[in-house]
C-alpha cells in the first residue's frame, strides 16, 4: 500500500534528523483517517502534541469524520469538545455525520445536544447547515428526527428559507415512495 510506504518515509525522515512540521503531521493524519486508521492517526497526533505542536482545524475535522465513519460517535463528541477548546469549530460535514450517526445509533438526546451545540456555536443562520442535516436525516429515513430538528430550529429563532423547505418536502416524498 502506498500510504504505508509514506509512513516508512516519515519514520526515516525523523531518523535522519528532519523534524516534521504541522503540515507533515496533518498530511499523515488526514491520510490515515481516510483509510479508517483512527488509532494510528490519534497516536500520530499524540506524538505531535508531545513535541509541542497543536493539531489544526483540518486535522480535528479529519479525526471527527473518521470516528463517525467508524461508528465511534462518543469519541467524536469528545474530539469536538477538544476542538472547541482549542478555538476551532467542526465543519458542517463533521457535524452532519455526528448528528446523523448519533440518531442512527439511537442516542437521540446526545444527537439533539450536538444539534443544539451546532446552533449555539453560530450555525443558526446558516441555511447550508440546515439543508445538510435535514437531507442527511431524510436519506436515512429519519423523518421523525428531522421534524424534531425543524422544531428546535424554530424554537431557537432560525428561519427556514424556501430551498430548505424544498429539501424537506422532496425528502418526505422520497421517504414515502421508498416504503
Amino acid at each position: 500500500m502506498e500510504f504505508d510506504t509514506a509512513l516508512v518515509l516519515f519514520d526515516k525522515m525523523i531518523e535522519h534528523g528532519c523534524t516534521p512540521n504541522v503540515n507533515t503531521y496533518g498530511a499523515f493524519t488526514t491520510g490515515l483517517c481516510r483509510e479508517g486508521r483512527f488509532e494510528e492517526a490519534w497516536r500520530l497526533v499524540d506524538h505531535m502534541k508531545k513535541r509541542g505542536l497543536s493539531p489544526t482545524e483540518d486535522m480535528y475535522n479529519s479525526l471527527v469524520k473518521c470516528c463517525c465513519n467508524l461508528g465511534m460517535f462518543w469519541k467524536a463528541l469528545r474530539l469536538v469538545d477538544a476542538m472547541v477548546g482549542h478555538g476551532f469549530l467542526p465543519n458542517l460535514e463533521s457535524y452532519k455525520l455526528l448528528v446523523c450517526g448519533l440518531y442512527d445509533e439511537g442516542s437521540i438526546e446526545k444527537a439533539k445536544e450536538a444539534f443544539c451545540s451546532l446552533i449555539h456555536r453560530g450555525y443558526n443562520h446558516d441555511e447550508v447547515a440546515w439543508k445538510l442535516l435535514i437531507d442527511g436525516l431524510l436519506k436515512r429515513g429519519n423523518v421523525d428526527r428531522c421534524s424534531e430538528l425543524v422544531n428546535i430550529m424554530v424554537e431557537k429563532g432560525c428561519q427556514l428559507n424556501p430551498q430548505t423547505y424544498s429539501v424537506l418536502v422532496e425528502g418526505l416524498f422520497d421517504t414515502t415512495e421508498a416504503t
